[in-house]
């Protein structure tokens, strides 16, 4: 909470721009070009001042990509949907199945989400309360994010809490979350990552499985087996990114034979990447002909 409470005051005396500024030199290591953004990172930013993309509005809500998603692709890359709430007192805890997962439409990290393996380990006041909690976070000034990391779509998403189906492999793990990377509908690298709480790792490839020397923010971690169902998960993510610049695509193989949506992103890691070596950073910028409407 202090943390927030400085970010937020340093955003409010600083200014939208140069805070924005100061973060990326902080993060990244340089100074950003915002008006004349050649690195992957400055794109990212520029596109978050400018302002310029209406529709991160509904692709950034967890609830509403889902239509999304079922007009591009079809209902089959979806998770099962139990419950869409606008308050707490919505929850109906009979009718939830055995296992579940429950999460904010509009936030991020292990505040906004609940994983319930098993609903006879909580109680009915249990799961409100969890269920109050993520709305009352989402009207706590000192929580909204969004203000301080300038993703403003995020403000502009009314927060509900989403119940839907819990993914597992048949052996009971947790499947890999795959992030495609896809400029101008081509996806180019693919991201997995590992230990996100934990030693947190991350490895890249290219779509033809390659992996790739660069590294993203955190150390590179080890190699992963090419996913069984690659070609169309690449089908997928270049099928929703179509007609943007840049999207980044999050995408599950479960069992070897299913392939499941997750989210997209406009603006991974906000782009406050460090990459190593630094040259890849202006090597995926050079993918990516950005072209904003008005930048701040």
């Amino acid at each position: 909470m202090v943390k927030n409470i400085a970010r937020l005051f340093s955003r409010a005396l600083l200014g939208r721009a140069a805070y924005e500024r100061i973060q990326f030199r902080r993060h990244v290591g340089y100074w950003p070009r915002l008006s004349a953004p050649v690195s992957f990172n400055e794109k990212i930013c520029a596109r978050k001042m400018a302002g310029d993309t209406p529709e991160a509005i509904i692709l950034q809500d967890k609830c509403e990509v889902r239509r999304v998603v079922s007009e591009r692709v079809g209902d089959s890359y979806l998770t099962e949907l139990f419950g869409v709430l606008d308050s707490p007192e919505e929850l109906d805890y009979e009718a939830l199945p055995t296992s579940f997962v429950l999460k904010s439409n509009n936030g991020c990290g292990p505040k906004s989400i609940l994983i319930v393996e098993d609903k006879s380990h909580w109680s009915e006041k249990a799961l409100r309360q969890r269920v109050a909690s993520i709305f009352e976070r989402s009207e706590n000034c000192f929580e909204r994010f969004f203000y301080y990391t300038n993703e403003w779509w995020y403000g502009e998403i009314p927060t509900r809490v989403i119940i839907e189906e819990y993914l597992n492999e048949g052996s009971g793990g947790v499947p890999l979350d795959y992030k495609f990377f896809v400029f101008h509908g081509r996806v180019a690298f693919i991201q997995v990552d590992f230990g996100r709480f934990v030693k947190h790792t991350r490895t890249f490839y290219d779509r033809d499985w390659e992996r790739q020397p660069f590294i993203l923010g955190f150390p590179s971690g080890p190699d992963v087996h090419k996913p069984k169902c690659l070609t169309d998960m690449i089908r997928v993510a270049e099928t929703l990114a179509n007609g943007y610049e840049f999207l980044r695509v999050d995408l599950y193989e479960i069992d070897d034979d299913r392939v499941v949506f997750g989210e997209v992103t406009f603006a991974p890691d906000l782009g406050h990447g460090r990459f190593e070596p630094l040259e890849w950073d202006n090597k995926l910028g050079s993918l990516w002909s950005y072209k904003a409407i008005r930048n701040g």
